[in-house]
């Protein structure tokens, strides 16, 4: 019934459109037609609690997925939020500061074959102890690590995880609480991919003394995970057969543990490597670390493929700026994206961050170039243009079929313009692959209304529709969270 209402509701705003355009051709009122496309938001969930995105399992159920900050893995099944979690870690998170905070439960993605093997993966935060020497210890949030882990669904019900088949794939220490980026994806290679920003503080460290994150900074440093964007095959996992450790391909998976086998390490035994390298990534077989993908990155908290239909396959993905810029790329294996050198496509200087300078390398470290990004725009009130928001937030490329008008536009947005009030940005980019794409935005509603809220991230179901999700909350916690899908109404 709720869907049936919601159809008649947008064909009525649509008639109306369509009025309300005649009249303006007609001269008859004075309505200035927008210039950017008109859309609505539909409701998906509501009480959530800093909930960053939402995906699909790939199984054919029409479940939606949504991450929350706070460590849950909540579950949309026919339109209705069900109460309890597909998967709760917030156990293992640390305190989350209830004023501001970018540590928690950062990404989720699902196996391409998840209908039968079951497996997905989540990006999240922990607390550690931490030295006297790093930045984070002693202060009010606490040094952490992040996590890449696997987990299961539980045998006797697809709406509930196993809390206890976790394996961790990956882990990293980290300098500050912030710029943890966190998103995880399948790309089209069948490859998971994973992002980490540049250790957070500013100014990648260098404007500490001595520099906090080394000489060159995190992300220019290609012998750090730091500041760039992971590769990893998940695809051969250590099995404990026979009280050794053995590597196996996810396809034998199941037969093992049929025969008594158990996923990770044998008891007694050092963890073995629970993934591989792909052959193709940048630095196998030369310096460099081998799960890097790309570098050069500040805070990539964002990043999605267009593999849906009519797509390409490009990774976008937008990268978060200190004081001035903000920007989308799309991301080439091996690339280098210039970051702590550049912000969006101006000199950088750390220890003048708000005057780029006019000059700077336009190589890296070891004569790689800087690539640019596609687009970039400007802080509210630092007089470059165009003036948005303070903190990109990266979408997808549309690829469904409700919205027809969206079809091969990159939609994404900004956190906030503004830390106070909360006012997020939807926003779109046209032909983001073309020599000259612009960012455009969205008009929201008929009433031309604010979004009104803090975009927290975006989400894409199985039949490549778009959702935007926000809070009227800055930090991560209370129930002022909502999913609501992106629909055109022209």
């Amino acid at each position: 019934m709720f869907i049936s209402k919601v159809r008649r509701w947008r064909f009525s705003l649509m008639i109306l459109s369509l009025f309300i355009a005649l009249l303006v051709l007609a001269g008859g009122v004075g309505y200035a037609q927008p210039a950017t496309h008109i859309i609505e938001l539909e409701p998906l969930a509501t009480g959530l609690t800093a909930p960053l995105g939402v995906t699909h399992a790939g199984d054919g159920s029409g479940r939606q997925f949504i991450t929350e900050q706070s460590g849950q893995i909540r579950i949309v099944r026919d339109g209705e939020l069900l109460p309890t979690p597909f998967l709760d870690i917030s156990g293992k998170l640390p305190e989350l500061n209830p004023f501001f905070d970018e540590r928690g439960l950062l990404g989720l993605a699902f196996h391409p074959r998840y209908e039968s093997n079951g497996r997905f993966f989540v990006r999240y935060s922990t607390p550690r102890t931490g030295a006297p020497d790093e930045p984070c210890f002693g202060t009010s949030r606490g040094c952490h690590t992040e996590i890449l882990a696997e987990y299961a669904v539980s045998a006797g019900d697809p709406n509930q995880a196993d809390p206890d088949s976790e394996i961790i794939l990956f882990t990293v220490d980290e300098p500050q609480f912030n710029h943890n980026a966190g998103d995880v994806a399948f790309g089209p290679d069948g490859f998971l991919y994973f992002t980490l920003g540049d250790g957070g503080g500013a100014h990648d460290g260098l404007a500490d003394d001595p520099p906090s994150h080394g000489p060159i900074g995190n992300a220019q440093n290609i012998e750090t995970p730091l500041g760039a964007i992971l590769r990893i095959n998940v695809d051969r996992l250590t099995i404990c057969h026979r009280n050794r450790a053995i590597q196996v391909s996810a396809s034998a998976i199941s037969a093992h543990l049929a025969h008594g086998d158990s996923l990770g390490s044998c008891p007694g035994q050092a963890s073995e490597s629970t993934y591989t390298i792909p052959p193709t990534n940048p630095f196998v077989r030369q310096p460099g670390l081998d799960e890097i993908y790309a570098y050069g990155l500040r805070n990539p908290y964002k990043f999605s493929f267009d593999d849906g239909p009519g797509g390409d396959g490009k990774l976008y993905l937008g990268d978060v700026g200190q004081n001035l810029f903000e920007e989308v790329n799309i991301i080439e294996r091996g690339g280098n994206y210039g970051w702590v050198i550049k912000e969006g496509f101006h000199c950088f200087d750390p220890f003048n961050p708000t005057s780029p300078p006019g000059n700077c390398s336009d190589t890296g470290p070891h004569g790689e170039p800087l690539l640019d990004p596609i687009v970039e725009y400007a802080h509210p009130g630092t007089g470059f243009t165009p003036e948005l928001g303070i903190t990109v937030i990266g979408g997808y490329v549309y690829r469904g079929t409700e919205s027809p008008s969206l079809s091969g536009k990159y939609i994404f947005g900004d956190f906030t313009q503004a830390f106070f009030p909360a006012s997020g940005l939807l926003l779109y980019i046209e032909d983001p692959a073309g020599a000259a794409p612009e960012i455009q935005k969205f008009q929201i509603g008929l009433d031309d209304r604010p979004y009104g809220l803090y975009l927290k991230g975006f989400g894409e179901d199985e039949a490549g529709e778009i959702y935007a999700c926000g809070s009227t909350i800055l930090a991560p916690i209370g129930e002022g969270g909502t999913c609501e899908r992106i629909v055109a109404l022209d």
